[in-house]
């Protein structure tokens, strides 16, 4: 607890991020040293971190701050990971800032499983919320550890469906600390993710979610997974961050196809041009994972091919079930909506019945059936 008390110490200074903290761990020996250094030491670390920043530190260089960090240690309900520690995630380890310091609530961090992380708009679609779920329902079922920021929308669809799983589980990255519930609606889910999950942060227990800490907290997000998938995203969304981390980080792109006229699929769609791995059945993802030697073939029998409840809808299907989200139609009414040819059309709706993600009711109305 004596050397891990001075990464706990160092890691909660305001300004000191991860950059930051290494760049003071290439100057001094270790976050002790850092403690101990005279003012004429830290001086010379102005040219690393700033003179400001150095300012800030020195204010914390107190017996007060580094109680605040023994407190934080003896805390029965939060676990303490440093980048020493065994227990430290090895793909996170990789990234070019890994967190020094990861604050950790719940079930023991599995690190030895193949990991995706599935985000999304938190404005998300029906559409988008059920394909989210039942993905990353399947998934956990073959084995596969889900990942997500627990914002409301795709990111809660995607623990929820993790969850969903007999043996399913989940890791949820927040951007505030541990203890806090954000969003507060999400309250039950936090609960659920306690009890059959792991939450973590790199923010010290306590912290209140900030603008600032979301970018940080997605690179964690990628950075913890062989893979990421985008289920729904506009063209400024910060699912976006997270693709842009997983790129650094030479992590798996995947994207589901949207409808061409919803603003919600303009994210995706664009990956999907740049050359993101499309998605039209959750078999995309767990034989490139079994391709890599992630997955276990046997880790997954018996495996069967998704039913309707697992299905995920393919271009035209989805515009479609856009279409049908806001209430039932009419045929005519589809083919305005969808601009999809009355023959082609009348072949999508008889598919998506089958399914059972759609029902025909008397004079050729449609309404959506298939629910979460």
């Amino acid at each position: 607890m004596n050397e891990k008390r001075y990464w706990v110490w160092l890691s909660c200074i305001p300004g000191i991020g991860a950059r930051r903290f290494y760049k003071l761990l290439e100057f001094f020996d270790s976050p002790a040293e850092i403690f101990r250094a005279t003012d004429a030491e830290l001086k010379h670390a102005e040219l690393i971190i700033g003179k400001k920043n150095i300012e800030i530190l020195r204010n914390y260089k107190s017996e007060k701050y580094l109680k605040q960090a023994d407190a934080i240690l003896l805390n029965q309900n939060i676990r303490v990971i440093t980048l020493l520690c065994k227990e430290y995630p090895p793909l996170l380890k990789t990234i070019y800032d890994p967190p020094p310091v990861i604050y950790v609530m719940g079930q023991e961090l599995k690190t030895n499983l193949p990991t995706i992380a599935i985000v999304g708009s938190r404005r998300s679609s029906e559409y988008g919320r059920i394909t989210a779920r039942n993905i990353s329902r399947t998934l956990a079922e073959a084995g596969v550890v889900i990942i997500s920021g627990m914002a409301r929308g795709i990111d809660s669809m995607a623990h929820a469906g993790a969850l969903d799983a007999e043996n399913g589980y989940t890791i949820a990255v927040l951007g505030c600390g541990v203890d806090y519930i954000y969003p507060l609606e999400n309250k039950r889910l936090y609960y659920s993710i306690l009890e059959r999950g792991t939450i973590i942060s790199e923010y010290p227990p306590g912290t209140s979610p900030a603008p600032g800490n979301f970018p940080a907290r997605n690179r964690i997000v990628s950075g913890m997974s062989h893979g990421i998938l985008v289920v729904e995203a506009g063209i400024k969304s910060g699912a976006l961050i997270t693709v842009d981390c997983a790129l650094e980080q030479g992590r798996d792109v995947y994207a589901l196809p949207g409808n061409i006229n919803s603003p919600l699929s303009q994210g995706t769609n664009k990956l999907l041009k740049e050359g993101a791995k499309i998605v039209t059945s959750v078999e995309d993802i767990i034989e490139d994972l079994k391709n890599a030697s992630l997955l276990q073939s046997q880790s997954i029998l018996p495996f069967h091919r998704p039913d309707s409840s697992t299905q995920v809808l393919d271009l035209f299907e989805s515009l479609v079930y856009n279409a049908l989200e806001d209430g039932e139609k009419g045929f005519e009414d589809l083919v305005l909506l969808t601009k999809i040819e009355p023959g082609q059309l009348n072949g999508i709706l008889t598919l998506m019945e089958i399914k059972g993600v759609i029902k025909k009711l008397p004079g050729k109305i449609f309404s959506i059936q298939w629910k979460v």
